[in-house]
């Protein structure tokens, strides 16, 4: 028997650790209240009761206390039962539950911004109908939210379309930095990423997650510049690559990747 991916597996079907990873992500933190309570309890760099995430989030303590169990349950926070008196035995109390970042976690160094993102279009990703791949998935909202970034800008008047992808490279540049890309342009029509907002989970998938963040790339330009292409390069930096580079093209250029000399 083998799985979706391939894997062979005896007597049973083994999930990708990766689309795991994806989808507790996208359950985890796709809610905004829950992200809310989530970063309540990583700003205090503490513990913290469901009474005091709910005075600093501002909602219920029941659904405090829901919300702050779920992330429990993902891996995002860790409970344990604690006196605040220190005190022990009789006379002392019943211990509270609190809550707490977990200490090293890896997947949850990004700003409250681009979890909120990445989150929000993993979850939109993640109802695609049988029929449509996780990969096309997620490319597919990538595209639709960098599309809907750039008209954003053009609609509000901030910019306008350029006519040879010069001042679309320009205007894709400074929104790529907005959403912590810290990208760069190099000459008339190279972009070049000096970080990812997404890296952490990049590198355990790049293949889904690089072509989430490139499709995000793709529809930002096509909102400037509808006959422009994007030509990127073979490497990532979640493939180890020092920047991720891309190259706009006019329309008719073959899609060769482009290779750094």
């Amino acid at each position: 028997m083998s799985d979706s991916e391939g894997h062979v597996v005896a007597g049973m079907v083994q999930r990708d650790p990766n689309e795991e990873e994806i989808g507790r992500l996208a359950t985890a933190l796709g809610d905004p209240t829950r992200r809310k309570v989530f970063f309540a309890v990583r700003h205090a760099g503490g513990w913290l009761s469901k009474d005091e995430v709910a005075e600093e989030v501002g909602i219920d303590r029941r659904l405090a206390g829901h919300h702050l169990d779920k992330l429990v349950d993902h891996g995002f926070l860790v409970a344990d039962f604690q006196r605040r008196s220190g005190r022990t035995g009789p006379g002392a109390g019943r211990p509270a539950k609190r809550y707490s970042f977990p200490q090293g976690e890896q997947a949850t160094v990004l700003p409250e911004r681009h979890y909120d993102l990445l989150a929000s279009l993993l979850l939109e990703a993640s109802a695609a109908g049988p029929s449509e791949t996780r990969e096309h998935a997620l490319e597919r909202v990538g595209y639709a939210f960098g599309y809907r970034v750039g008209q954003a800008e053009v609609e509000a008047g901030r910019t306008r379309p350029g006519e040879d992808g010069v001042n679309a490279v320009a205007e894709v540049v400074r929104l790529l930095s907005r959403f912590g890309f810290a990208a760069q342009q190099e000459g008339a029509d190279v972009i070049r990423a000096c970080s990812c907002p997404f890296e952490e989970l990049a590198k355990a998938d790049p293949a889904r997650v690089c072509g989430l963040d490139r499709s995000i790339w793709r529809g930002m330009l096509a909102a400037f510049d509808g006959e422009a292409r994007l030509r990127l390069a073979e490497d990532t930096r979640a493939q180890g690559a020092p920047d991720c580079i891309a190259e706009v093209a006019p329309v008719g250029a073959p899609e060769t990747p482009r290779r750094e000399a």
